[in-house]
C-alpha cells in the first residue's frame, strides 16, 4: 500500500472519528453547565482510599438539600500542595474550603493573610444539628476535642480558623494470616518485649519459606513517625519541665528556645535512648527503607514481605481494601518501666493519638461565595454529614454522636497515656531538613546513637536559631494584618457583634505580641 493510501485511510479514520465525539457531545453528554448559580471548591490533600468517598457522600447529600449549589472536590497530590497553595493564594485563585495544618512547613503565616477566622460563628449551634441531641450545642462543642487542636496551632492566638473531619490516631497494622503461619497463634503482642520476640523468630521463618519476610515495613515517612512516637514516649519528663505554660504540650518556639538556652539537646540519654530503639527496629526493616517513601511501604506490607506496618488511621482504609488478608489495628506495644532500652526514661504510656481531631478545612478570603462555603461546612460537620463522611470513607468522625461503625472501633483512641509534645525532629524546617539529611548516621550499616547525636548538635544551633527567626516573622506578619481589623472594629463598637471582635482581637494580639517579645529576647538572649 502506498502512502499516500495510507494517508487517505487515516484521514478517513481521523473524520469518523472526530464526528462521533461532536455527535456524542451534542446528544449524549451532560451539560457543562450544571444549571446551578453557585460553585463551591474544596481542596485537599488526602487522596488516600476512603476521604474522597466520604466527602463525595457528604456533597451529594448537600446538593440535595441545596439545588442552587454545586461542590466540587478538588485533589491535590502532597508532594505539590504547598506549592499549590501557595502560588493559588498569591492569585486569588484558590478553592473556596482549603484544608491546611500547622505541619506544613514554611507556611505559618498562611491563615491569618488568606483564611477567614471562624470564631464568632462556633459560638452559635450549628443549624444542621436540628433534631439531634447537638440541637443546642455551640458549634465549637460538637467536636470531641472542643477544637482544641485548632486553638493551640493557630498562629493568631484567640482566633479559630479552622474546622476538623476527623480523629486520628497512631496504629500498629498486622497480617493477621502470616502472623498466625509464623508464630503458631493469632495472638498479637501487647509489649515491646513480646514483640521483639516475635521479631526473634522471622530469620527462621524466611529460611523456611525460602524469602525474606521483615518485621515491619519500611520507608522514609514510616520511620519518621515512629520515631517521633519513640521519642514521645522517652522525652515525656523533659517535656513537662519544658511545659511553662501548663499546657501540657509544646509549641515549636518553645522547643527552639529550650534548645537554645540549653534545656534539651540531642546528645541527652532520653533523646539517645529513643534513637537507640528506633536502631533497634529498623534492623527488621529492608535494607535501603529510608530512600523510599509511604507507598513502597504499603506495597511492601500488602504483598506480604513484611508482618507489620506502623502508620496511622489516614492510611486504614487504603490497607484493608487493597489487602489480600485480614489486616487487625492494633495499639503500638510500647516498651514498659522495666525495659532494658528506655525503661529508665519512661513515665508511662504515652498517647497514641485521640482525642484530637484533624483533616482541618478552612473558608478562604478569597471565596466569592463565603455564606454557601459556611453553609457546607456546617453540614459536613453536622452529626448527619458527619455520619455519610464516616461510613463511606472508614475514618473516624470528628463529631460528637455520630455512630462509629464496628469494623473502624479500634482506631478510638483511649485517654490512658500521658500527653506528649511536638515532635523534636520537626519544630521547623531548617531543623527537619538537617536530621532527615544526617539519619543515614544513625540507621546506616556504620551507624550509632553517639555519632548521629554528636553530628547533630554540631550543626543545629544555626538552624534552630534560623527557624525560630522565622517563627518571629510568621508572628509579626500575623500582628501587622490584624491591626486595621481592629480598628474597624473598634469604630463600629455600637455593634455588639463587632464590640465583640475588637476584644477578641485585642486580647489576641496582646497574647501574640506577648510571644513575639519572648522569641525576639531568647535569639537576644543567646547570641554567641
Amino acid at each position: 500500500m502506498s502512502d499516500r493510501a495510507r494517508n487517505r485511510i487515516g484521514f478517513v479514520l481521523f473524520a469518523v472519528g472526530y464526528l462521533c465525539a461532536v455527535t456524542w457531545v451534542f446528544t449524549r453528554s451532560a451539560p457543562l453547565d450544571s444549571g446551578r448559580p453557585v460553585t463551591l471548591r474544596f481542596a485537599h490533600w488526602q487522596i488516600e482510599a476512603g476521604p474522597p468517598d466520604g466527602i463525595a457522600a457528604v456533597i451529594k447529600r448537600y446538593e440535595e438539600l441545596n439545588p442552587r449549589v454545586r461542590v466540587e472536590q478538588q485533589l491535590v497530590p502532597g508532594a505539590v500542595y504547598k506549592q499549590w497553595l501557595r502560588s493559588n493564594l498569591a492569585g486569588g485563585t484558590g478553592a473556596d474550603l482549603i484544608e491546611w495544618g500547622p505541619w506544613l512547613e514554611g507556611v505559618r503565616d498562611v491563615p491569618a493573610r488568606h483564611f477567614v477566622p471562624v470564631t464568632e460563628e462556633l459560638k452559635r449551634p450549628n443549624p444542621y444539628n436540628r433534631g439531634t441531641p447537638l440541637e443546642h450545642a455551640r458549634w465549637e462543642q460538637t467536636f470531641i476535642d472542643g477544637l482544641s487542636g485548632q486553638r493551640i496551632d493557630s498562629p493568631d492566638p484567640g482566633q479559630v480558623y479552622g474546622v476538623t473531619l476527623t480523629e486520628v490516631s497512631l496504629r500498629f497494622f498486622c497480617n493477621r494470616e502470616l502472623l498466625r503461619d509464623i508464630t503458631g497463634t493469632e495472638a498479637v503482642p501487647q509489649t515491646f518485649a513480646e514483640l521483639r520476640r516475635i521479631f526473634e523468630l522471622l530469620p527462621d521463618y524466611s529460611r523456611r519459606v525460602g524469602r525474606p519476610v521483615m518485621g515491619l515495613a519500611g520507608a522514609r515517612d514510616n520511620t519518621h513517625w515512629l520515631l517521633d512516637f519513640l521519642l514521645a514516649g522517652t522525652t515525656m519528663g523533659l517535656n513537662f519541665s519544658m511545659d511553662d505554660y501548663g499546657y501540657l504540650a509544646l509549641y515549636n518556639r518553645q522547643l527552639l528556645a529550650g534548645y537554645l538556652h540549653g534545656r534539651w539537646n540531642f546528645r541527652q540519654p532520653e533523646v539517645g535512648a529513643g534513637f537507640e530503639l528506633l536502631r533497634e527496629v529498623a534492623r527488621h526493616m529492608k535494607p535501603g527503607f529510608m530512600q523510599v517513601t509511604r507507598d513502597e511501604a504499603t506495597r511492601e506490607f500488602l504483598g506480604g514481605d513484611a508482618l507489620f506496618i506502623f502508620a496511622g488511621t489516614w492510611d486504614a482504609t487504603s490497607l484493608r481494601r487493597l489487602a489480600p488478608f485480614t489486616v487487625v489495628a492494633l495499639r503500638f506495644p510500647q516498651p514498659t518501666l522495666d525495659d532494658p532500652v528506655v525503661g529508665r526514661y519512661l513515665i508511662g504510656r504515652s498517647n497514641d493519638g485521640g482525642g484530637i481531631t484533624a483533616m482541618a478545612m478552612h473558608l478562604s478570603r478569597h471565596s466569592r461565595h463565603p455564606a454557601e462555603a459556611l453553609d457546607f461546612l456546617h453540614f459536613l460537620t453536622s452529626v448527619e454529614g458527619m455520619q455519610l463522611f464516616t461510613n463511606a470513607s472508614g475514618w473516624l468522625p470528628s463529631v460528637r454522636e455520630v455512630k462509629i461503625p464496628a469494623e473502624i472501633e479500634s482506631f478510638k483512641g483511649r485517654q490512658d497515656g500521658f500527653a506528649s509534645a511536638n515532635p523534636y525532629t520537626l519544630i521547623g524546617s531548617n531543623v527537619s531538613m538537617l536530621f532527615a539529611r544526617n539519619i543515614h548516621l544513625l540507621l546506616g550499616e556504620r551507624g550509632s546513637v553517639a555519632r548521629f547525636t554528636e553530628e547533630l548538635d554540631r550543626i543545629m544551633p544555626e538552624a534552630v536559631r534560623s527557624d525560630l527567626q522565622t517563627e518571629l516573622r510568621s508572628s509579626l506578619t500575623t500582628l501587622k494584618g490584624q491591626e486595621m481589623r481592629m480598628v474597624a472594629h473598634a469604630n463600629l463598637a455600637a455593634d455588639e457583634r463587632s464590640r465583640r471582635e475588637w476584644l477578641m482581637l485585642e486580647a489576641g494580639q496582646t497574647l501574640s505580641e506577648g510571644f513575639a517579645l519572648e522569641m525576639a529576647r531568647n535569639l537576644a538572649t543567646t547570641q554567641h
